[in-house]
């Protein structure tokens, strides 16, 4: 076990951190709430050069050529910003360049503005070909970020480590930064692109033959696939390195559990609360937290979820037409099950940064635990309870 320094910060001086732990040289940046701080701290580091772009369009442009030369790059966005970037996203999940970009998520303008949590960021994001993990805590926006390295760059494809903005993004709590020297020999040297030298002509980006472009998506989609296998592996050595450990779904309680809460980024801890509470009152109620957004661990969840007669998916964001992005990966998860299978009830919560009480929690279950699930459509829950 490694040396740890325990410290009082915030998520996005968690993030900062990480990027430095993993040997970051050069960051590309454009301020945007929740997530300035990141870019302000890395900034300020000596070890780093950061390189003040234009606009989020041209942080990631910019990234993605730090990458083709072979060195990391650390970039942060939020929100618009990152809608910004979504057609250079595209480009460099298509290119097979490992960068590994930090999201504290953020309501899009629409109806307005509003500067409040949201997934729908970093969910809008999940069909890019980028990989997709979300912390609910500033020690795993610290912790992800490092697995996240060893992943992409493993199986040659960008990540996106997300998490709630302000509930991880600016609150503080006592997080364990990891060493240097340990952190660098986790994460390893980063890959070189072996672009030619020596004046050799080269095209990147131009046009591909329909068959050789099936050919090359369908590796991207394969080799995302295979993604899960290396984050098991790689979050198994940082459990041996560092103490903690993570998986692509976590689980408590949930072998006895007749409900199960299912959930995704900072309402996890909340919900951890509610599920030990319920416990103590009888009540066979586990969670899920997810930890992988893309690939999403369909059969890992499958798995843990078995015994459970409903499944209470809590999603802070909302898809137009369809409801909450993670009840609607669950029933995608659930639908190869020939037998008999949990019941998935969709709630929406949280939108804007309105707080998930645990009150809203037991609202939701109690819901699920005595009416019949809705079809085709979410509920939402507020303080006021459970509105169809």
């Amino acid at each position: 076990m490694v040396t740890s320094d325990r410290r009082l910060i915030n998520g996005a001086e968690a993030m900062a951190l990480a990027f430095n732990l993993a040997g970051v040289r050069v960051a590309y940046a454009y301020p945007i709430t929740p997530q300035s701080e990141v870019m302000e701290l890395l900034a300020s580091d000596p070890n780093i050069t950061c390189v003040a772009s234009d606009s989020e369009y041209n942080v990631l442009a910019g990234a993605e050529g730090v990458l083709w030369a072979g060195e990391r790059c650390a970039i942060a966005t939020a929100s618009q910003g990152l809608l910004y970037m979504s057609e250079v996203m595209w480009e460099v999940a298509g290119n097979r360049l490992p960068l590994v970009m930090g999201v504290f998520s953020r309501a899009v303008k629409g109806p307005g503005w509003c500067l409040g949590a949201q997934q729908n960021d970093a969910l809008f994001m999940r069909d890019t070909g980028w990989l997709h993990f979300i912390c609910e805590s500033a020690q795993q926006m610290m912790d992800l970020m490092l697995i996240a390295f060893r992943v992409a760059e493993k199986v040659s494809l960008p990540a996106i480590v997300s998490g709630d903005g302000y509930y991880v993004s600016h609150q503080k709590e006592p997080v364990y930064v990891p060493d240097l020297a340990s952190s660098r020999q986790f994460v390893g040297d980063p890959p070189r692109q072996g672009l030619p030298t020596g004046g050799t002509a080269a095209s990147y980006g131009a046009l591909v033959p329909p068959a050789s472009f099936l050919r090359l998506v369908r590796h991207i989609y394969e080799d995302m696939e295979s993604a899960l296998g290396v984050f098991v592996d790689a979050s198994a050595e940082f459990a041996d390195r560092f103490g903690r450990r993570y998986s692509p779904v976590d689980f408590l309680c949930a072998d006895d559990a007749d409900t199960i809460l299912v959930t995704a980024g900072s309402i996890g801890g909340t919900a951890e609360h509610v599920v030990r509470m319920l416990r103590q009152q009888g009540m066979r109620v586990g969670l899920a937290r997810m930890r992988c957004l893309r690939p999403f661990p369909a059969a890992m969840l499958r798995h843990g979820v078995r015994s459970a007669k409903r499944l209470v998916v809590v999603d802070r964001n909302l898809l137009y037409g369809i409801g909450g992005a993670v009840a609607a990966e669950t029933r995608l998860a659930l639908d190869v099950l020939s037998g008999p299978r949990p019941s998935v009830y969709s709630f929406v919560a949280g939108l804007g940064g309105i707080d998930v009480t645990p009150e809203m929690l037991m609202a939701a279950v109690e819901y699920a635990e005595t009416k019949p699930p809705t079809v085709g459509r979410p509920l939402f829950v507020t303080e006021a309870g459970v509105e169809g």
